[in-house]
């Protein structure tokens, strides 16, 4: 009997009498003959061996010589699910040379199962040998193999593993989970992640080098909304007018502390707040009196007869801190200004707290608490900057995906 580089693995059970049994090894030889493997591993409580045996002496009938190519893989506790879920991925993996072929038609429910699992999971080829029956006995040579393709699934179940991964913006985690999927658009999803990956960590140009909007809404039609709102965002973000990227930064910031306060990381998601709210007077100070916080012309804070004794650093550069900028938004008597005055002791409160945070000058670890004060405060901040910040930020934020089973 020709036979070639393919191991077959069988879930195997005791026949109740000679004939079940005969019948039982007959399936089993029909199976052998069908796939021709050069190894077969049997599956089975010690009872089981009897089946086994009258394949052996029905393969010598039939072919004349030993079946002499098989080992057996003794299990007891037929019931037990995960004793023949770790044995069938055990022996799959040590047969990484071979193709596999699993034949689960004998053996109890839970056996098929775990063989089941196991080629899903693993991706190999499962069937079982189906018979026709008269009066509840097998009729012999009508035996068919009927093919069970689990891949469908399996790629289902690693969609939405994906899914979720992007969900909850782990995108190295989701390029390198891709390979596990067989038939989706791995450029795609690649692509996808990487984009967002960019994104994510503020590296603008690089996230829309990567930003395929026509691949992804073909792609991801149920998202198509966001993806447009994202693909404008990172035009404005790279591409923008003067007076309109800040607007998309100080949004962007504000989404991904957000992002960041969804997985729990507040002391993250408040060092993005406190940028926000330096951005905020930065902002407001360039666009409407010409100020530049990183480098003050103070001929400016003349001409509108404004006293600040801002001192100048080693390079006679004049640099105002965020605080200051307030200050001086109040001294043009400036709205932001205003609001700044009437909310300070809040204000100052929140900036203490982002202060005393791990991640700037302090030892405490933040709470959802105080991430929310903050944010509150660089909302009403940013609504009196752009009223439309809302529609902005909204174009900032990250497509979700629902999580379904789509086979």
């Amino acid at each position: 009997m020709s036979r070639k580089d393919t191991a077959l693995l069988v879930t195997v059970e005791e026949g109740i009498g000679q004939s079940e049994t005969e019948d039982l090894a007959h399936g089993i030889l029909f199976s052998i003959d069908t796939t021709n493997p050069d190894k077969v591993i049997f599956f089975g409580p010690e009872e089981s061996k009897k089946t086994v045996e009258s394949v052996e002496k029905q393969y010598l009938d039939e072919f004349g010589e030993e079946f002499d190519y098989y080992e057996f893989v003794y299990l007891e506790d037929v019931d037990d699910f995960k004793v023949y879920f770790e044995a069938f991925n055990e022996k799959i993996i040590e047969l990484s040379d071979y193709k596999v072929v699993i034949d689960y038609t004998l053996g109890t429910k839970t056996m098929a199962m775990a063989a089941a699992f196991n080629s899903m999971f693993l991706q190999k080829k499962i069937y079982l040998v189906g018979t026709e029956r008269q009066d509840g006995a097998v009729i012999r040579g009508t035996e068919k193999i009927i093919t069970q393709n689990l891949y469908p699934i399996y790629d289902g179940i690693m969609i939405r593993l994906l899914k979720g991964l992007f969900n909850t913006n782990q995108f190295n985690a989701g390029k390198a989970f891709i390979g596990s999927v067989t038939k989706a658009n791995k450029d795609a999803y690649l692509k996808l992640f990487t984009a967002y990956y960019y994104f994510d960590n503020v590296d603008y140009k690089n996230a829309n080098e990567y930003f395929d909007k026509k691949a992804f809404v073909k792609e991801w039609p149920e998202v198509k909304k966001q993806l447009g709102f994202n693909a404008k965002a990172l035009h404005f973000l790279c591409e923008g007018e003067e007076d309109i990227r800040p607007y998309y930064v100080l949004a962007s910031l504000i989404s991904n502390a957000k992002r960041r306060a969804e997985e729990t990381k507040y002391d993250d998601a408040i060092a993005r707040l406190y940028r926000s709210l330096e951005l905020i007077a930065q902002i407001r100070l360039k666009n409407e009196y010409g100020i530049n916080t990183s480098d003050v012309d103070l001929t400016i804070l003349e001409q509108h007869g404004i006293n600040r004794n801002f001192e100048a650093d080693f390079k006679g550069v004049v640099r105002i801190s965020l605080i200051q900028g307030y200050e001086l938004l109040n001294d043009f008597e400036d709205e932001i200004g205003k609001l700044y005055i009437e909310n300070k002791h809040s204000f100052l409160a929140n900036i203490f707290t982002r202060n005393n945070s791990i991640l700037a000058h302090g030892l405490n670890s933040q709470s959802e608490k105080e991430y929310n004060n903050i944010r509150d405060l660089v909302l009403k901040f940013s609504k009196v900057l752009n009223p439309n910040i809302n529609r902005v930020i909204r174009e900032t934020e990250f497509p979700e995906f629902e999580i379904i089973m789509d086979f």
